[in-house]
């Protein structure tokens, strides 16, 4: 009966844990951002996000960049020149503005959780950025002012090769973020667009990476975008959907009421 018993309960475990994996593989997705300040020209500073499946995590396990390395990126020669640039809100306390940008320069903007600190990107611009992570990521959050233009995202490994598939966040991809930013590059508020990837099945590569390529092409329109991964090993949990837990608390109910019979 001991033996029955452990079995049921080992299956049960085994069950448990499948269900919440399943629950924690997502593919592209969608989330919620947690924000502080609501001044579209101030510091909107991110607290948390919370994942489809259900998981909050806290800025304490969010992984910012760390380094940069400039593939390419056309040059500014004045005016709407150029491609990528650091960008920020007028009234911002972090990050800088500055056209010619260099990568310790978009590194300033990205390293911050200041959501209006970003990169901006001119309509016609082109670029390839590799940007380091501080913390290998499982997944890759991506926010975009004006929620108007196109993406290119793709992983690197250790040695900065390609690897895994092209993902091209497309502009009919982003879902409303819940907030707008005015930064020195245009004249009024935009809507903040975001997008998820997951690293494993969106990019195709075996686990977690530390390094990424973003890109633009002149028919992008432009991206203006901020990156942070969730760092793979993170303390937050998934939190099973409402269904699962249900289905786990009938199937518990039942190896009680089984056990009492047995006894």
């Amino acid at each position: 009966m001991a033996s029955f018993l452990s079995q049921v309960s080992a299956s049960l475990g085994l069950t448990s844990i499948t269900l919440l994996s399943l629950v924690g593989s997502a593919q592209a997705f969608s989330f919620v951002s947690e924000v502080e300040g609501s001044s579209a020209k101030g510091d909107i500073f991110l607290k948390a996000v919370v994942l489809e499946t259900g998981e909050r995590v806290v800025v304490e396990d969010l992984s910012f960049i760390s380094g940069a390395t400039i593939v390419s990126n056309d040059e500014f020669s004045g005016g709407n020149t150029g491609a990528a640039s650091a960008d920020k809100g007028d009234e911002a306390t972090t990050g800088i503005s500055q056209e010619d940008a260099n990568a310790a320069e978009i590194v300033t903007n990205l390293t911050t959780a200041n959501l209006n600190n970003i990169v901006d990107t001119e309509d016609s611009g082109s670029f390839q950025i590799d940007l380091d992570f501080a913390r290998a990521i499982d997944n890759l959050l991506i926010w975009e002012r004006g929620k108007n233009s196109d993406l290119g995202v793709q992983a690197l490994d250790d040695n900065g090769n390609l690897i895994g598939n092209f993902f091209k966040v497309s502009r009919d991809l982003w879902t409303d973020a819940g907030f707008s930013i005015d930064t020195t590059e245009i004249g009024n508020a935009q809507a903040v667009g975001s997008f998820g990837l997951n690293i494993a099945q969106d990019l195709g590569v075996s686990g977690p990476v530390s390094r990424i390529r973003f890109s633009s092409e002149s028919g992008f329109n432009g991206p203006d975008w901020k990156f942070v991964g969730t760092a793979a090993e993170r303390e937050s949990q998934s939190v099973p959907e409402p269904g699962l837990l249900l289905g786990l608390g009938l199937l518990s109910t039942f190896l009680v009421s089984k056990r009492s019979r047995l006894a």
